[in-house]
């Protein structure tokens, strides 16, 4: 399979991605992953700013650990809400933002070593890139990137599971290891399709502050920036977060019926329409 073909599937995906997310509370997880991503490192600016530290190089690394944690615990307990609202959508059922916080928190402890995981990996991948070793940074990027992949996988096997972190990691193991050319055919074609429309939409977001700028005083565009610019990139953000967790949410259900009931078992329906099992 070329990666055109990639290519071709993971935008297919990503239309039935936007056709899933019309069901307004389905982003909600994202939006406010986003806005709390946003005010979590605005206070720890203002605090570092507000204490003004004097750090060793060994305190800033332990210090830079745990905000990068903080980060990651945010980001995966709002991916698994959204994975738990998609579930239930897949399923048939009425998403409930408050049941998937609810869910969330019930799988709070796998979220915690999930996020803690990460960000030991991040820290390290950081160290590697600030060295002048190649290799190093070759082998971070490498590792990193696995270790993304494979948190993708294991979030919808903990929250639609309440599997703990290694019952988990046996599952993915189990339930994805015939699927290893999917997995990573899929989530190339959804990140292509995604970083192709970034760029677009930034691109938009980019000449609508240049026109403000150019058209306006000072005051409007600025209001404008932050306005129209910052409503446009929290919803590129918000929705393509959305589509990774669907991809991986609906690849886990697949995964799980097919261990049920063998090759012939259908794929969740955005699933069944990009790799052509089925048509709208």
């Amino acid at each position: 399979m070329g990666f055109f073909d990639s290519l071709s599937k993971g935008w297919t995906f990503t239309k039935e991605a936007f056709v899933m997310a019309k069901h307004g509370k389905l982003l909600m997880p994202s939006l406010y992953q986003l806005l709390i991503s946003i005010v979590y490192f605005v206070g720890v600016v203002a605090v570092l700013i507000a204490i003004d530290p004097h750090w060793s190089d060994a305190t800033w690394a332990v210090v830079s650990g745990i905000i990068t944690f903080g980060s990651f615990l945010i980001f995966y307990f709002f991916c698994g809400v959204t994975v738990n609202m998609i579930d239930v959508h897949l399923k048939g059922g009425t998403p409930s933002f408050r049941d998937g916080v609810a869910d969330a928190r019930k799988n709070f402890l796998a979220i915690v070593l999930l996020a803690t995981i990460s960000a030991v990996i991040e820290s390290f991948a950081r160290f590697a890139r600030n060295e002048n070793s190649l290799v190093g940074r070759i082998l971070a990027s490498i590792i990193e990137s696995i270790w993304t992949t494979l948190s993708f996988l294991l979030l919808p096997t903990i929250i639609i599971e309440d599997a703990g972190f290694s019952q988990a990691m046996g599952r993915v193991r189990d339930l994805h290891k015939g699927h290893l050319m999917l997995i990573a055919v899929g989530d190339v074609g959804v990140r292509a399709i995604t970083f192709l429309v970034g760029l677009l939409w930034f691109g938009l977001i980019f000449a609508i502050v240049f026109f403000s700028f150019s058209t306006f005083g000072n005051t409007t565009a600025l209001i404008i920036t932050f306005g129209v610019g910052g409503t446009m990139f929290a919803a590129f953000v918000a929705f393509s977060t959305f589509v990774r967790m669907a991809y991986y949410t609906c690849l886990y259900l697949y995964a799980a019926e097919v261990a049920k009931h063998g090759a012939q078992a259908p794929a969740p329906l955005p699933l069944a329409i990009a790799l052509g099992q089925r048509s709208r």
